[in-house]
């Protein structure tokens, strides 16, 4: 196990240095600094967030910042995203491509009345710009946003069997690596027979791919570029 223990360290650290490597080659700008209506200091955004969602996540995130009311705007979130989960006529109004701006945004006026206004108007905004059917994605950049805020780093490791105790803390070891001194980090480990052997891990958005599955695959490419 000490040996197994030691060769997944190396590993990892070597799965680590080529993660970093592409994430730079990979990863747009740095997070910029934004301002909006309200106004005032201007906020940093803790991580990069990207696409539709990510826009939407930032503006939120900056205003409830601004606001002083970043918490709050989460728990309310949550209790949406909840409801969102387990309320399949909210989410089929949500997405419903056939209603008008104007109605949806009536009706969202309604579901948010409670809410405060931060996330009240930021429904709103969502409506009139036709992007509430984006709500899952901005609340999955949203939750990225908060992790980064919070400081904490979420990694699976994806392998045949259950790892050992020993294992367990050799990954981690070595996974730790990936994240700063004043984070934490979060393991979940899971099980996939499909990989055939090795691990997959995957540390926020790097993934290292060291899974006997993907050396076959990497074979058989090398195979048919020397045949072609």
């Amino acid at each position: 196990l000490e040996a197994r223990a030691t060769m997944l360290r190396s590993a990892l650290r070597t799965g680590r240095t080529l993660a970093t490597q592409a994430g730079r080659r990979g990863m747009a700008s740095e997070p910029t600094r934004i301002a909006d209506a309200l106004g005032g200091a201007k906020v940093t955004l803790p991580c990069p967030v990207y696409g539709v969602g990510g826009r939407y996540a930032s503006a939120l995130y900056v205003s409830a910042s601004k606001a002083g009311v970043l918490d709050k705007v989460v728990a309310e979130l949550k209790v949406f995203k909840d409801a969102y989960e387990t309320q399949e006529d909210l989410k089929r109004f949500i997405k419903d491509p056939t209603l008008k701006r104007k109605a949806k945004a009536d009706a969202m006026k309604q579901i948010m009345k409670n809410s405060d206004a931060v996330l009240k108007n930021f429904t709103g905004v969502l409506c009139d710009n036709g992007r509430m059917d984006q709500i899952e994605d901005v609340m999955s950049e949203f939750t990225k946003l908060m992790n980064a805020h919070n400081k904490q780093v979420f990694a699976t490791v994806t392998t045949v069997y259950p790892l050992s105790a020993m294992e367990a803390d050799a990954v981690r070891e070595a996974l730790q690596g990936f994240v700063k001194s004043d984070e934490t980090l979060n393991i979940t480990q899971e099980i996939d027979p499909e990989i055939l052997g090795g691990m997959v891990c995957a540390v926020g958005d790097k993934r290292i791919d060291l899974s006997v599955l993907a050396r076959i695959k990497e074979l058989e490419r090398a195979m048919e570029a020397a045949i072609a």
